[in-house]
């Protein structure tokens, strides 16, 4: 039996920041690559559907800079009773709302997301202060014990139908390998300071040179929610307790840290 792959999408780009939320059933824009929305679907299924987070809040500054991946489950037709099936031999039902989504889009149905994450690279914004919530109060901020560049692992998502089957690990895995690879590609560009609003703009310029001069040497951070906070540290991440706690959408999170072995260093 084969194993699913999951599939790339390099950063799309400005475009996905004007995809309707909730998703349109028109016709798609053309100019947004239909793997975002196949990822957004099942981020909405998730986040919004299972854990009630906001959905204005759903895509963001870092979307169109990010490196998203999405596995897929094949679908024999819309109309079909048979449950999608991953290429691993694993079935199960499908998420309703990923499902119409799918099949709105493909008639023949032939696949179906599952499962997404995204990539964001440097620079970041400052980390949540221990104790806030959605960005208010808390204690005065501790400062990480990471100075250096660091890429960020987010929007980790799998269909409540398909769990259990290992793909946020795929995920995970398959976005450090090939982080490891590219880490070129990973650096800031010229100009570029998407994702660093919350940061004054000289403490962002300021950012900008740290990562041109140093580059990044293998750093990932994940903002965990507390509920699978040991998935990650299974995955070999370390909670950073000068982080703290801090509160999103209702939901506990944490700061952990892994780092990677680059390729040709």
């Amino acid at each position: 039996m084969s194993t699913p792959f999951p599939t790339l999408l390099p950063p799309p780009g400005p475009t996905v920041l004007s995809h309707p939320l909730p998703p349109s059933s028109s016709a798609p824009d053309a100019t947004i690559p239909r793997a975002f929305t196949e990822a957004l679907s099942v981020r909405i299924a998730v986040f919004i559907d299972e854990q009630h987070c906001s959905l204005a809040n759903e895509i963001d500054a870092d979307d169109p800079r990010s490196w998203h991946w999405i596995v897929y489950a094949s679908v024999s037709g819309p109309k079909s009773s048979n449950p999608p099936a991953l290429s691993n031999g694993h079935s199960a039902q499908p998420h309703p709302t990923a499902e119409a989504s799918s099949e709105q889009r493909r008639p023949s149905g032939v696949k179906l997301p599952v499962a997404t994450l995204r990539l964001v690279p440097p620079p970041h914004g400052p980390h949540p202060a221990p104790g806030s919530v959605d960005g208010v109060g808390g204690s005065a901020q501790l400062p990480s014990s990471h100075h250096e560049p660091y890429v960020k692992l987010g929007r980790l998502a799998t269909l409540k139908e398909y769990r259990g089957l290992g793909l946020g690990k795929l995920l995970v895995v398959t976005a450090l390998e090939w982080a490891a690879r590219n880490a070129e590609a990973l650096q800031l560009k010229a100009g570029e300071s998407e994702g660093v609003g919350l940061e004054g703009e000289g403490v962002a310029r300021e950012r900008e040179g740290m990562v041109r001069e140093e580059g990044w040497k293998g750093l990932v951070l994940v903002h965990a929610q507390t509920g699978v906070e040991a998935f990650y540290r299974g995955m070999g991440f370390v909670t950073d307790e000068g982080l703290g706690k801090w509160v999103e959408e209702g939901i506990e999170h944490v700061g952990m840290w892994r780092r990677v072995s680059l390729e040709g260093t």
